[in-house]
């Protein structure tokens, strides 16, 4: 992966946050915690504040248009028997955590409660 594609993959707010829940929670997490993280930026509330249709639409949009962008590229891993997605372990996070570093703001700081960078 190179620098340019690092950023298209960092284009999207949602995945920026994917991966920094992934660095944030030590490189795995379930995809339900995820959807209901990423409903909760979306709608700039606490996780406990997020509806189980927020947090389905949140995971539809992660399932079928992220995930598959970030395994394509060699970002994440998801074992769907045990709900688990992690970061992968190749030079394409490296990459792809640099190139975050070099986002303003990185990580994503619109978040209410604990995601206040």
């Amino acid at each position: 992966m190179d620098q340019r594609d690092a950023f298209r993959v960092l284009a999207s707010a949602d995945r920026q946050f994917v991966l920094h829940e992934l660095v944030d929670r030590d490189g795995s997490v379930s995809v339900d915690e995820l959807s209901q993280a990423v409903a909760a930026r979306r709608h700039r509330v606490s996780t406990e504040a997020v509806s189980d249709a927020q947090a389905d639409r949140a995971q539809v949009r992660l399932v079928h248009l992220h995930f598959p962008q970030l395994m394509d590229r060699n970002i994440i891993t998801i074992d769907w028997a045990d709900d688990e997605v992690s970061l992968a372990d190749t030079e394409h996070v490296d990459v792809l955590l640099d190139a975050a570093e070099e986002l303003e703001p990185w990580p994503p700081s619109d978040m209410p409660g604990r995601y206040s960078w």
